[in-house]
């Protein structure tokens, strides 16, 4: 007489394929979209909260990190005003001509460099050695170089932009698979043809990684020439609310300023999906061979 405990592996059909179907198809929270945003709506809330309780209690000092209510109340007076329409403005457009000039050259610079090896290891200690400057240290002498009006700032932003955008193509380059290269050798390719069907592809993310990179630092950089001498801009505002001491003002640009550049990195989160969604579909094929 034998008892029969549990399922025998000639069970499991009889199984319903409902619950392991289900549970395969829970997603965890990291994968769910309305979870991740009811995580920042709460950490936000709590933040906040505690910010402004810490303010009225008179735990935080006012002065020095004023409170939610009256930041929000220096924004509404700042929208209504030239924070947006002036300041904003003036910072965006250096930033933009600085980075747009700055991320051209610096992609072109690394894909001409990588064709032609000898200049490459002539011209890489220059260039690390001028990465390695402080270029906020070094803003002082732009201004005197380019006056203080809107070329310094420019010039500013492209200096920062540059290296960056320049590192991180040059970085997407040497990562190429180089069988892929040798393959495309074999098969005949021509010198353009393996760089535009194998080397350019390859290095998209790379870029794009260099390119986000690039403007926070154009942004950085413009920023730090106004807070030292400007004729507006963010930097000025900024400058401007700390020396007499209204932190109420300083946080509401600084939310302005961080908004924007959220704002900006994530179009550059979509335009990166969209132009490299190769390697996608690349992963897909080889996951249905």
């Amino acid at each position: 007489m034998t008892a029969k405990v549990g399922n025998t592996p000639g069970d499991l059909s009889a199984v319903s394929p409902a619950v392991p179907e289900a549970v395969r198809r829970r997603k965890p929270l990291s994968e769910r979209p309305e979870a991740v945003i009811v995580g920042w709506i709460i950490v936000t809330a709590v933040f906040l909260g505690a910010w402004e309780w810490g303010g009225v209690t008179g735990r935080l000092n006012q002065l020095f990190f004023s409170r939610p209510s009256a930041v929000w109340g220096e924004l509404v007076l700042g929208v209504r005003g030239t924070l947006i329409t002036t300041d904003a403005r003036y910072t965006l457009v250096a930033v933009f001509l600085g980075f747009t000039g700055a991320a051209l050259a610096g992609v072109a610079v690394a894909f001409m460099l990588s064709q032609m090896p000898y200049l490459r290891k002539v011209v890489n200690p220059f260039f690390t050695a001028l990465n390695s400057l402080p270029r906020v240290a070094l803003a002082p002498l732009f201004v005197m170089w380019f006056g203080i009006g809107l070329f310094s700032h420019v010039m500013m932003a492209a200096s920062l932009t540059f290296f960056v955008v320049f590192a991180n193509t040059m970085a997407g380059i040497e990562s190429v698979d180089q069988d892929h290269l040798l393959l495309a050798r074999l098969q005949g390719a021509t010198r353009w043809q393996t760089f535009k069907w194998f080397i350019v592809p390859s290095a998209l993310p790379s870029i794009f990684i260099g390119l986000e990179l690039g403007f926070i630092f154009g942004m950085l950089g413009t920023v730090s020439g106004e807070m030292i001498v400007g004729e507006a801009g963010f930097g000025v505002r900024l400058q401007r609310d700390a020396g007499i001491f209204n932190t109420s003002g300083y946080f509401a640009t600084l939310f302005v300023l961080v908004l924007i550049s959220a704002l900006l990195a994530g179009v550059f989160q979509m335009a990166k999906r969209r132009l490299i969604r190769w390697q996608s579909l690349h992963l897909v094929s080889r996951g249905g061979a």
